[in-house]
């Protein structure tokens, strides 16, 4: 193993870090971890729930010294300060008492305590429920910075549960996802990652990845000897399968984002033909003006939208037509922008002018994401028309496009996923990719007969990449970018 480090020296110092860091070396879970990091001791504060007029406000507290905090804050008569005896007080139990800041009688208040380590955050927590109101939301907040507690950034009770060994980086990006579903498919794919079915299966990929890394390196010890621990058909079958299962997990992003974030339906023809009137039906509100007067619509507008226990990001875009106008032409422009962007194009003519198509204006032909639906069916009800035919103004048929455009939506859904594990997130479908990526490099070093360090340094950074999915090789940047984007109070 003295040669390998050596000559990766040699090579490559990125490899020599990799030997460095490997768990046949170490032991799994003790090689250079370049997310451990040391945060201060200090006492964060947020609100748990939204502050305002209601019937009660939430605010969470965490940190090594927050018991003894509430113990400065918390009495047992309102008529005077008497210190609770927050000392002795059972983890996961709670207490009601009176908030003082110094003299001062706050607020009558429940208090919750979660002792470490069986907490969120793995620390002493507490999640003091207040009445409602911005007023003592204000009272409180104060008086707990007084006291030496600091307001927590955004992310930052999930980013120390992380820290803490609570929940692994997909788990933790995952609480984000279930605050932020919309419907009941996004909400279950939310709960699969935070309980750890996601990561489990990162966990055997990279067990595998590990494996096979292992022996490479162990037969390099073994080189001289002429000993063959694994065949180079069977290392390139591995990899081959190990291939097939990182394009099918990240095959499956392209139905998980549109769980997560929604079917794009773009509503799209000429001016006039009633694509804001269809709008405003699925809406059920007057969202978009109508008029008689072509391009009424100069800019799209865009509203999210349930049907069928699918989110959809509905968008009415301007009607696409030759104009010299400055202003009607930016909008055609966005609404090609919009057709380019979106998953279901709803096609929208009239009875008047069916015949007059709109292909040649939008710049799509793409029959397979586009519903053709002709309007205004109320205006000649004798006319026998074959295409699917409705009217926003009376609602005929209307039912029946709306199961279209479910059905449509359920087909696109269901496409791309032959994985038993769906991911929704952006960051790691891309570290997916790049294992991948390196893993056709090592399985092109196998065909061409290249060496085992070779080869080994090629599933190693396969490995490092999928290690940044579950947080085993994350940088303080990534978790930064991640945390940020949380809501203040998580």
């Amino acid at each position: 193993m003295l040669l390998i480090f050596i000559f990766s020296l040699i090579i490559n110092p990125y490899l020599c870090y990799s030997l460095l860091s490997s768990p046949l070396l170490l032991g799994e879970g003790q090689g250079v971890r370049l997310n451990t990091m040391s945060f201060d001791n200090r006492i964060i504060f947020a609100p748990a729930t939204m502050v305002g007029e209601s019937g009660i406000t939430v605010i969470r507290l965490s940190g090594k010294d927050t018991f003894s905090l509430i113990s400065n804050c918390l009495s047992k008569s309102y008529a005077e300060f008497l210190p609770a005896n927050v000392d002795h007080y059972i983890s996961h139990t709670t207490h009601h008492g009176y908030l003082f800041s110094g003299a001062d009688f706050i607020d009558e208040v429940v208090v919750t305590f979660f002792k470490a380590p069986n907490s969120y955050t793995g620390e002493d927590v507490a999640e003091i429920s207040t009445h409602g109101g911005s007023y003592i939301y204000r009272k409180v907040s104060d008086l707990l910075a007084k006291l030496g507690a600091f307001h927590a950034e955004p992310g930052e009770f999930s980013k120390r549960a992380y820290l803490n060994g609570k929940m692994d980086l997909a788990q933790a990006e995952a609480v984000a996802d279930l605050i932020k579903a919309k419907t009941e498919q996004a909400n279950n794919l939310a709960l699969q990652q935070l309980t750890g079915k996601f990561s489990k299966k990162i966990k055997e990929l990279r067990e595998d990845l590990i494996n096979y890394c292992s022996l490479l390196e162990l037969e390099l010890d073994f080189s001289e000897e002429g000993i063959d621990l694994v065949e180079k058909d069977v290392l390139l079958e591995k990899v081959n399968k190990l291939i097939a299962k990182f394009d099918s997990l990240t095959q499956s992003y392209e139905s998980g984002k549109i769980i997560k974030n929604g079917v794009n339906l773009a509503i799209i023809g000429r001016p006039n033909v009633g694509k804001s009137s269809i709008f405003n039906y699925f809406l059920d509100e007057n969202r978009a003006i109508v008029s008689d007067i072509p391009g009424t619509t100069r800019d799209y507008l865009e509203e999210p939208l349930v049907m069928g226990g699918i989110q959809f990001n509905l968008v009415d875009t301007a009607g696409i037509r030759e104009t010299k106008d400055v202003i009607e032409k930016e909008g055609v422009r966005r609404s090609k922008v919009k057709i380019e962007e979106a998953d279901i194009i709803l096609e929208v003519d009239d009875v008047i002018n069916s015949d007059i198509k709109v292909d040649s204006f939008s710049g799509t032909n793409n029959c397979s994401k586009t519903i053709k639906v002709i309007n205004k069916i109320d205006l000649m009800p004798d006319k026998s028309i074959a295409a699917l035919a409705v009217s926003a103004k009376s609602g005929e048929k209307m039912d029946t496009l709306e199961k279209t455009i479910i059905s449509k939506a359920k087909e696109l859904i269901g496409k791309n996923n032959q994985s038993d594990v769906i991911i929704t997130n952006e960051r790691h479908r891309d570290c997916l990719l790049k294992s991948c990526e390196y893993l056709v490099n090592a399985r092109e070093q196998i065909k061409q007969g290249g060496g085992n360090e070779l080869i080994s340094f090629e599933i190693r950074a396969a490995m490092d990449s999928i290690s940044e999915i579950i947080g085993k090789t994350a940088n303080v940047d990534i978790l930064n970018n991640i945390f940020t984007k949380f809501c203040i109070g998580k």
